[in-house]
Order: C-alpha cells, then structure tokens, then sequence
C-alpha cells in the first residue's frame, strides 16, 4: 500500500486489533471494528496507551457498516466474513464494495470447500455453501459460509480481483494437522 496514497484502513472484524495497531502504527487513519465489545474495549485502551490517536475503535454488525460510501482506502478482513450464510455473504460484500473509495484495495480471506469441515465433517448445512459448525468451543453454532474460486468470482463482480490464492495452512512440519483450506484475496476497486 506504500506508494499509493493510501491513508484511510479499515480493520473489518479486527478482533483484538493486531492490524490495526501495525497500520496506525504506520500513520493510517485506522477504523477498527469488530462484533465483540470486550475485543474492542482491549484494542482502545491498547490504543490509548500507546497514544494512537489515529485508531477509532467500535462495535456492530459487518452487514450494515457504519462508514460512509467510498470512505476507506484500504480494507482488511482476515478470516471473519466467512461467519455468516450465502445470502449474508452477498450483503457483507456489498458492504465492502459501497465503504471502499475508487482505487482503493481489499485484501480478504473465505472458507474454501476442499475443508475437512465443509466435506467429511457432517456438520448440518444451511444452504449449498454454507455449514453450521456444532462442536464445543467459541465457534459453536456460528455459521460458516464455503466457497470455490466460481463462487468468488460471482462474488466480485464489482472488483478487480489481483490474487486469489488457495491455501491449506493448517500443517506442522509438512505433517496435516486438519485438512483446513481459505482462500487470500487481493482485490481492487
């Protein structure tokens, strides 16, 4: 993003704020926004703390952002937006489209559908793409939304799509621990 003019990040489901604090860091206007208050709270007083008064840190719903049309330069949603159904996918990314400037860049990740958890683990599905997820733990009952590289296209019909890359990233030492493939998308408005 050096280079390009960009000043305004937004931070989509920046849990405990790791990027947003790298970005104002580095002298963005960083909007951090996450659907936990607790997460948010840490992240403001982290931000405080440090004195970044370029970090502005609140809570809501990733379907209905509180930014307005064409107001951020950059955009980083890292392993959230998959957390929702077919059709809140097609609302999120709307979201994204109508928050981001012209020229400006996403860069995401999706659920892919060669996952062990979209295709062995017999979790109860919601419609073609998407799962819900029944085991203990903070993901239980969250609905997980699966796609393939059709599917992303049909979703980015809006964008420029620079890189997709399809990664399993769940291996130690070449050994799979879990068959757990996302999709890295670098897209541009």
């Amino acid at each position: 993003m050096e280079g390009k003019g960009f000043t305004h990040f937004l931070d989509l489901g920046c849990g405990l704020g790791r990027h947003s604090l790298l970005f104002a860091r580095h002298g963005f206007t960083v909007d951090s926004f996450d659907l936990s208050r607790e997460a948010i709270e840490g992240l403001a007083t982290k931000a405080s703390s440090l004195a970044l008064t370029n970090l502005t840190a609140r809570t809501g719903d990733m379907m209905k952002l509180p930014y307005a049309d064409r107001s951020m330069d950059c955009l980083l949603a890292y392993h959230v937006i998959s957390h929702t159904d077919s059709k809140g996918i097609h609302t999120i990314v709307s979201e994204i489209n109508r928050v981001l400037k012209e020229g400006g860049e996403f860069f995401l990740t999706l659920c892919s559908k060669k996952s062990w958890s979209f295709t062995e683990a017999g979790y109860p599905k919601l419609d073609e793409h998407t799962i819900v997820k029944i085991e203990d733990g903070p993901e239980n009952g969250i609905p997980h939304f699966y796609c393939d590289e059709t599917t992303i296209t049909q979703l980015f019909t809006h964008a420029n799509l620079i890189s997709i890359r399809h990664i399993q990233d769940c291996m130690q030492n070449g050994t799979v621990l879990n068959n757990s493939w996302h999709y890295f998308i670098l897209g541009g408005k």
